[in-house]
């Protein structure tokens, strides 16, 4: 069995005025070992939580340097996560709850 290449899925965040949020891209479809990394460049502060059933190495994120990096678990369990993002803007905490998922291991 060939191994899969391991890959980095970059999700770009941006939250206007009214606290609507965008992504690029909006929904990430992972594979076991990959890397995702959230930017949120007009806004620095910014939190990204899954919680106990995390198919990251961790539940929660937090930054002020806007990135975060997480590594899907070897052992995660295929399967749709909602996750949840805060930023902070102009002092005010704008939340939302976008989706991950992770895909079945091939072969």
């Amino acid at each position: 069995m060939e191994k899969e290449e391991q890959k980095t899925h970059t999700v770009n965040i941006t939250v206007g005025g009214q606290g609507d949020f965008h992504y690029d891209p909006l929904i990430i479809m992972v594979d076991r070992r990959d890397t995702v990394v959230w930017k949120c460049e007009e806004n620095p502060n910014f939190a990204i939580h899954l919680g106990w059933n995390s198919p990251l190495d961790k539940g929660r994120y937090r930054t002020s340097k806007r990135e975060i990096r997480a590594q899907v678990q070897e052992n995660a369990q295929p399967g749709h996560y909602h996750y949840f993002v805060a930023v902070l803007v102009d002092n005010e905490i704008w939340t939302d709850d976008p989706e991950i998922i992770v895909r079945r291991p091939s072969g």
